[in-house]
């Protein structure tokens, strides 16, 4: 009898075992389930980051338009000192070329019709050009060959001052953060130095103080 009953507590807490079990893992999540991914929001920073002062931008505008970099450099009043030199090279070039027009077309009017026969074009002749006579044909061809020399000149000058002009804006560019503030200072001043001897003396010489 006893046997028996023993038998059938221990059942009875088996069964109660089993069910505390079920119901435990009722209450807990299943690991079968999709993860939670916890997504923390972070501070967001400026990602445009600070644009600086370009050397290239600046070439660039000044070879389309001359002048521009040095507006893009903030040096503004470069580009009307740039524009009065176009223009006063590009007057002598008018001035030169017309002048070596009119003095080539009266030599050729004068050399060529005796050259076309064979014959040797006289010495002796007296020119006009631009509407005055009095030119020998040495003064012509003279004059022709001297506004020539300086048409070219002008138009090697124009290519120049273009080019000086992209050349000053990409350097003024490479210098745009350059610090050029007051507190950059060297200065020199005359200053005795003290001579450790017997007797105590002083030299002469200068002192370089830099401050930044």
């Amino acid at each position: 009898m006893q046997k028996s009953f023993l038998i059938a507590l221990l059942c009875l807490l088996t069964l109660h075992i089993s069910a505390q079990q079920t119901d435990t893992e009722e209450t807990q999540p299943s690991n079968s389930n999709a993860s939670i991914v916890t997504i923390e929001a972070l501070p967001v920073e400026d990602s445009v980051a600070e644009k600086k002062h370009s050397p290239k931008t600046a070439a660039i505008l000044s070879t389309v338009l001359p002048g521009a970099g040095q507006v893009y450099n903030g040096s503004w009043w470069k580009a009307p000192i740039i524009y009065a030199g176009f223009a006063g090279i590009g007057y002598g070039l008018y001035f030169y070329q017309d002048y070596y027009k009119s003095f080539k077309t009266a030599y050729n009017n004068y050399r060529n019709p005796y050259l076309a026969q064979g014959l040797t074009p006289p010495t002796d002749t007296v020119l006009t050009v631009r509407g005055e006579e009095g030119y020998s044909p040495i003064n012509v061809q003279q004059g022709r060959d001297f506004y020539r020399k300086y048409r070219d000149l002008c138009i090697f000058g124009i290519g120049a001052l273009y080019i000086l002009n992209i050349l000053d804006a990409y350097v003024e560019a490479h210098l745009f953060e350059f610090d050029v503030s007051d507190d950059l200072t060297i200065q020199w001043q005359p200053t005795l130095y003290p001579v450790y001897s017997a007797n105590t003396k002083f030299s002469s010489g200068i002192r370089l103080s830099m401050q930044f």
